[in-house]
């Protein structure tokens, strides 16, 4: 008698796609750093040594100059020559060019989702409008930094433009360091009400009144900058 040998299907060939790349160390310190210059633990102007910063992080001189280099091409800190490397700073001038391009995203980004607003745009608004006033009430600086961030990241998520978010993304490391550099001048009863205005008129009917809004509301911000600029520059440029 014949006896017919079974055979095993044959598993389907995996599809191909990139190995994992184990984070670096390089990568570890700069997201670190990143961190700390984003939620303005490292403020505006301070000096960043890299041997202190070598030992904090029990690593090699080399690794955090790597980490520092990266953040340095990434605009977070600027090398001075015969100085030292420092923590960006920003100006009136850069945030008007900033906020000017903002302007005009944040416009087309409304325009494009306004049609398509519905209830489940107006709950998530409405948690992130939330979770950004008691986080300002609570006085928690980083909280409040993040909570205004993931609250104007919210209409170019909803707008599902990969465009508009990626240029968003560009934007936002630098407009985070405006809202380090400004807090102290914003975040007081008057930027609540500011931020109730936009939320609301961002569920109102009229898509024009919106984009007046941004304007309005840009405008604040610049303004804000421009109150942290030093007398005697103030002077010079009067």
């Amino acid at each position: 008698m014949s006896t017919r040998q079974k055979t095993r299907p044959s598993k389907p060939a995996l599809p191909d796609f990139d190995a994992i790349v184990p984070v670096t160390r390089r990568a570890q310190i700069a997201e670190t750093m990143r961190s700390l210059i984003l939620s303005g633990q490292f403020e505006p102007g301070a000096q960043i040594v890299e041997s202190e910063l070598a030992e904090r992080f029990g690593v090699s001189r080399g690794s955090v100059r790597e980490a520092i280099w990266e953040l340095v091409d990434q605009r977070l800190l600027v090398n001075k020559p015969y100085s030292g490397t420092y923590v960006a700073e920003t100006d009136a001038s850069t945030m008007e060019e900033v906020y000017s391009v903002r302007g005009s995203l944040e416009k087309h980004c409304f325009s494009e989702l306004w049609d398509r607003r519905d209830a489940a745009y107006e709950d998530e608004f409405a948690l992130r409008h939330d979770s950004l006033a008691r986080a300002v009430r609570s006085r928690d600086k980083l909280a409040s930094i993040e909570a205004e961030l993931h609250f104007h990241s919210f209409p170019y998520e909803f707008a599902d433009n990969s465009v508009l978010l990626g240029v968003w993304q560009q934007l936002s490391q630098q407009i985070q360091l405006n809202f380090v550099m400004t807090q102290s001048i914003v975040h007081s009863n008057s930027f609540l009400e500011d931020a109730r205005r936009y939320f609301e008129v961002a569920l109102g009917p009229d898509l024009d009144a919106m984009h007046a809004e941004i304007d309005r509301h840009l405008e604040l911000g610049v303004q804000a900058i421009r109150m942290l600029r030093p007398p005697a520059e103030a002077d010079g440029k009067a």
